[in-house]
């Protein structure tokens, strides 16, 4: 009886051996799937946050362009109002120049011309009176 139980336990353990050794290998194939889907988790990972990335870069050059635009419209009205002011500077700056000088301002030059016009007039009926009367 004891050979018998001896060689029941050997079978037994021949059976749990090979159990264990396809439980092993059934492991190890497990394994080897959990590794291809982490890696694959992790392409998908590595890809969506360069996606992510560009997205962000993305948003960021738009900003950047707005900010830009803002920039030079500021600073074109920076500049006409720079001007307008050099501009007053140097009229005040001219005139009384100008009038040391003795010229005649524009709006003098406008007013000897309508009264030329004017006078030019008053001769042309005068003419035409006398060349009635004669």
């Amino acid at each position: 009886m004891s050979d018998h139980k001896t060689a029941v336990i050997g079978i037994r353990l021949e059976d749990l051996q090979k159990t264990l050794k396809s439980i092993q290998k059934e492991g190890e194939r497990l394994l080897v799937g959990l590794r291809k889907d982490a890696a694959d988790l992790l392409k998908k990972d590595r890809r969506q946050a360069v996606e992510d990335l560009v997205s962000q870069a993305k948003k960021l050059s738009a900003d950047l362009q707005k900010r830009t635009e803002r920039a030079v419209k500021d600073l074109e009205n920076r500049s006409q109002r720079v001007v307008k002011i050099i501009e007053k500077q140097a009229e005040r700056g001219v005139e009384p120049i100008i009038r040391g000088l003795n010229l005649a301002t524009r709006d003098e030059v406008n007013t000897l011309k309508k009264r030329l016009t004017q006078l030019e007039k008053r001769l042309d009926a005068f003419g035409e009176e006398q060349g009635k009367a004669a």
